[in-house]
């Protein structure tokens, strides 16, 4: 059991860290692009996850002394098998990974057909094979599989749970460990993209003087520091459209930072009408010292966003 235990353990790691993935908004945007093929993403990852929960349940739980119920066990347990390698091969398929089936993953499913899924009538190669599950064979650890061909020819298969167990999780993970691998490459060669253009050198350090200058402009309306104020307003904007470009190039702009820029271009917007005198009856000094206050406060909150994201592109 052991053997099996730590494939499992592997085999869930390695689940975690393809969903970590997934789960990372640079990479679900994309891969939401696509709905169909995101979709046999999830179906194929949770189908893994269960068929590797459904393993690990058999082998640590009592098998059942009711016939009835020893059947349900083996014939879940190969159909478990048939499933997973279903599912990892759709995985593979999605990732555009590339994903063939052993010989001892094929022998599973021959394993598998014959038993449970086609046994009274079992075509192999032009041969016809009529099988049934021996019932005083049946224990936890497998069964012997009889077989009947060719007007009377026989043969007895001895199935082992335990070693075809150990070989379907060597294969399921080896396949597995290649779909981790590509998006890990994959992550890496983004980062490393970025790695030395930090989001948060986009905010000079002169940002606070910018703010000061279009404050002054408000407070005290005279022609130059209405003038300056509005090149100060400009320098704000033109900071964070190249702030809301890099987001989009990185693949990290999410729906709610969209909406908070969104609501921040157009605070510049009515600062800057303020200014022009375009709206000085109905927009007052009051308004536009209001809209500064929320640019300038909301500018660290942009800040903290830069800061955190950046925190991801940190050589390991």
């Amino acid at each position: 059991m052991s053997k099996i235990e730590d494939s499992l353990v592997k085999f869930f790691d390695i689940e975690k860290q393809v969903r970590e993935h997934i789960n990372t908004h640079r990479y679900q945007k994309v891969l939401i692009s696509n709905l169909d093929n995101w979709s046999q993403i999830c179906s194929s990852l949770d189908t893994l996850g269960d068929t590797g929960t459904a393993i690990l349940s058999y082998f640590s739980s009592e098998y059942p002394t009711e016939t009835g119920l020893s059947y349900i066990y083996t014939y879940g347990l190969l159909q478990a098998l048939f499933i997973q390698q279903d599912a990892m091969n759709h995985l593979s398929e999605a990732f555009d990974v590339s994903y063939e089936l052993s010989e001892e993953l094929k022998s599973i499913r021959a394993i598998r057909n014959a038993s449970i899924g086609h046994p009274t009538k079992n075509r192999v190669k032009k041969v016809t094979y009529f099988n049934h599950i021996s019932r005083i064979s049946m224990s936890k650890g497998g069964f012997n599989l009889a077989r009947f061909y060719d007007e009377g020819e026989s043969e007895f298969i001895e199935v082992d749970f335990k070693l075809i167990v150990e070989n379907q999780l060597d294969g399921i993970n080896k396949a597995y460990r290649s779909i981790q691998q590509k998006l890990q490459e994959f992550d890496e060669n983004h980062r490393a993209k970025f790695m030395g253009k930090p989001l948060v050198d986009i905010f000079h350090s002169t940002m606070g003087y910018m703010f000061e200058k279009v404050a002054q402009a408000i407070y005290s309306p005279s022609s130059s520091n209405v003038m300056f104020g509005l090149s100060m307003l400009e320098s704000i904007e033109s900071t964070y459209s190249e702030f809301q470009s890099a987001l989009q190039e990185r693949n990290e702009l999410n729906d709610y930072t969209l909406y908070d820029l969104e609501e921040y271009f157009h605070g510049i917007k009515r600062v800057r009408s303020y200014l022009n005198r375009l709206d000085f009856i109905e927009f007052t000094e009051s308004d536009a010292r209001i809209y500064l206050y929320y640019l300038q406060n909301s500018h660290e909150d942009f800040v903290k966003i830069a800061r955190e994201i950046d925190e991801n592109y940190v050589a390991e």
